[in-house]
């Protein structure tokens, strides 16, 4: 699928990422153990330049992760640099999904600067998939009705004449 979103320069695109993947669950507060760890805004930032993640990427990787947030109990607890693993996780699959010429974790791991090995990113990727149920379909409509709903908090202005390959 290829639609052109124009995002406010990416600025919202980037905020509420950072929000939803904060929002899933609650964590555990900064340790000294975690102390390493950038700001998640700036985190995600970062990643999506390294990685020139595509809009469409980070928009289904959204969507992810707002069915992971419906999936999980309400007791779901997770550690402080989760937010962090489920960015990861959501680009890195949204990238497959999307692209034969997807992100792949030696990438993820590498552009992490050594907070992920390798290792690290396969299971990121393992357990978000696992927790999504593998259920990765996303159609035009899924992404056109989340745009829709988030055209606000996303700055978006999106160009349905869009061709509908999936």
């Amino acid at each position: 699928m290829s639609c052109s979103i124009m995002l406010g320069g990416g600025e919202a695109l980037m905020s509420f990422t950072a929000g939803s993947c904060d929002s899933v669950l609650q964590c555990s507060q900064r340790s000294f153990k975690n102390a390493s760890l950038p700001n998640l805004l700036h985190f995600i930032k970062d990643i999506t330049i390294k990685s020139k993640v595509s809009k469409m990427t980070m928009v289904v990787g959204l969507i992810y992760v707002h069915r992971l947030k419906r999936t999980l109990p309400a007791t779901a607890r997770g550690d402080f640099d989760t937010p962090y693993k489920i960015f990861l996780s959501a680009i890195l699959v949204a990238s497959k999904y999307l692209s034969d010429h997807s992100l792949q974790n030696r990438n993820i791991a590498d552009i992490t600067n050594g907070l992920y090995s390798v290792k690290d990113v396969n299971t990121m990727e393992r357990s978000f998939l696992g927790l999504l149920k593998y259920d990765l379909w996303v159609d035009v409509d899924e992404v056109k009705n989340f745009l829709d709903q988030h055209r606000v908090e996303l700055d978006i202005d999106v160009d349905w004449s869009c061709d509908e390959e999936r």
